[in-house]
């Protein structure tokens, strides 16, 4: 079958992301009635077509790359282009990754088309142009923006809209199969260097202590370590404690060079709340803010404020949840 025209194409290297951009993909079309079709390519790339089609989507474009290598953004990009040749969508969604970021930016200059970047929202307006709300200047703001043209590529935030159910949509999927080949990359992968990791994913914890430079020791974590346990929890921490001293792995760094997290609650501790760090906690359901220094801009971003040595009031919280347990 011929691919729909027109519509809207997705595209991602992580397949969990396909189902978050269907579930956006799929409101769009809705709104503008347009199909949405899904790029599957690498290894994987059946895999992806049949989760695509069972989560609703109207098409599915198999691309298989005939390259020296099979995987490296400059891959990736030439599989994206085809696919945009091939589909001609007025629209273009991809999960704001670091991969993500990366090809939308690259593919939006090469073509010549405008790029909006980490969309929390994002809706067709009445002549066409597609709306978007991103946040800007470190978080401090959130515009409204609407791009015009054709296509407009968009990165939508990972985790900002749930997984797209299963409808079970085998029989009305088309999908088309092409094949591009693909010169030696430019630039390729010389070696690959494990980074040190934790056993723990902070994007998906419902409770975050987390500790900032005012943590004066190492082994001063473990009151920390000791309240997250209480409240079921993790801890992580701010730039200092997970670049300049490297206390916590850097994958439990939370702000603007590390994650953005939504926890239910949320408690800085000794944390002074920079722009870098607070773009990160912006959508938190609750945030204790518990610094020593009044002026502290952590406590213009809280909930719950306390002005205080966290010497004294973690030991404090984690003496009233012991009690809590007890009765």
């Amino acid at each position: 079958m011929a691919i729909q025209q027109g519509g809207i194409l997705l595209f991602s290297e992580d397949s969990k992301i396909i189902g978050e951009l269907l579930t956006v993909g799929r409101e769009l079309g809705e709104q503008a009635g347009m199909g949405v079709t899904v790029v599957a390519s690498g290894e994987d790339a059946g895999e992806r077509a049949e989760e695509a089609r069972a989560r609703g989507a109207d098409g599915v474009l198999l691309v298989h790359a005939e390259a020296p290598v099979q995987n490296g953004v400059e891959v990736d990009a030439e599989v994206l282009r085809e696919a945009i040749r091939t589909a001609t969508p007025k629209v273009i969604l991809l999960g704001a990754t670091s991969v993500g970021l990366e090809l939308a930016a690259r593919v939006a200059q090469e073509i010549g088309v405008p790029c909006a970047s980490e969309c929390m929202s994002l809706r067709i307006d009445a002549d066409g142009g597609l709306e978007v709300e991103r946040r800007v200047y470190g978080g401090r703001f959130v515009v409204r923006q609407v791009i015009s043209g054709t296509p407009k590529i968009a990165t939508v935030q990972p985790k900002r809209f749930a997984m797209a159910e299963q409808i079970n949509n085998d029989s009305s999927c088309d999908v088309t199969e092409i094949t591009v080949k693909i010169g030696t990359p430019r630039v390729h992968l010389v070696s690959v260097s494990e980074r040190a990791r934790s056993q723990v994913d902070i994007t998906k914890a419902d409770v975050i202590i987390a500790a900032g430079r005012g943590i004066k020791r190492i082994e001063d974590l473990e009151m920390m370590e000791k309240l997250a346990n209480l409240l079921e929890g993790v801890v992580a921490g701010s730039r200092p404690l997970t670049g300049d001293v490297d206390w916590l792995p850097v994958d439990r760094r939370i702000g603007l060079s590390g994650q953005t997290v939504k926890p239910n609650l949320y408690i800085a501790c000794g944390i002074s709340g920079q722009i870098e760090h607070i773009v990160g906690i912006k959508d938190s359901r609750t945030v204790v803010a518990i610094n020593n220094d009044p002026k502290a801009p952590i406590h213009m971003e809280s909930d719950y404020s306390i002005t205080g040595d966290l010497y004294e009031i973690v030991p404090a919280l984690i003496a009233a949840c012991e009690r809590t347990r007890t009765q």
